[in-house]
């Protein structure tokens, strides 16, 4: 049994319930491999992001999942489709643009690093609008509330389900959440789960947090 296997199996008792939320970040695309941003440019998965797919899928294959939802973005929509596929419940993939990747306007597609002060300004100064773009205020408004039915939907017993989401979507879950975005900082195909506990979300990083090694790649 590999480590991120021990882990995911001690995360959730080995058994899986109704009341789980499992956030999926996408499979990389061909940006990610020369350390570009995506944003709302419509790049599909690279070969690369296909097959880093098959960790969660493996993990995820016998639990019942009820519903997968994503954006329209190539990468999104098909990262879904392919776990839809793998998994023995085979359930609907639903696409909804509300749950679209933070738009960082003009800044999309360009170097990561250089502009990462730039980044840093909008993130911190949430009122501004990046040409082009949304402010990170406006991007809260428009997401939050839709996770937010999300986790009502499992509260209503209609879970387990799997939201396949962007870096930025899930920065913001975990920082709204656990007050710091470095909590579910995931890579490209890095799985997490939200669950009730005591009347609050605890969650779980299954595998694919960016401060660990990457042994579940291989």
């Amino acid at each position: 049994m590999n480590d991120w296997t021990e882990k995911a199996t001690e995360a959730l008792g080995g058994t899986s319930h109704k009341d789980e939320l499992f956030i999926l970040r996408h499979g990389c695309t061909v940006l990610d491999d020369v350390h570009r941003s995506d944003g709302w440019l419509d790049f599909p998965l690279s070969d690369e992001g296909r097959v880093r797919l098959l960790t969660a899928e493996q993990f995820l294959k016998d639990f019942p999942i009820k519903a997968i939802y994503s954006s329209s973005l190539k990468r999104t929509k098909e990262t879904a489709e392919i776990m839809s596929s793998g998994l023995i419940s085979h359930p609907p993939t639903i696409q909804d643009d509300v749950a679209k990747t933070w738009n960082l306007g003009t800044l999309v597609g360009t170097p990561k690093k250089p502009n990462k002060p730039l980044v840093s300004h909008f993130m911190n100064h949430t009122a501004d609008v990046p040409a082009g773009g949304e402010s990170r205020d406006a991007f809260r408004d428009r997401f939050m509330p839709w996770l937010e039915a999300r986790k009502a939907e499992v509260l209503a017993g209609k879970g387990p389900i799997l939201l396949v989401l962007s870096g930025s979507n899930i920065r913001e879950i975990s920082q709204a959440m656990y007050g710091d975005e470095d909590t579910l900082d995931l890579d490209e195909g890095g799985l997490a789960v939200l669950y009730p506990e005591d009347g609050k979300w605890a969650t779980e990083v299954i595998f694919g947090h960016k401060d660990e090694d990457n042994e579940w790649l291989s």
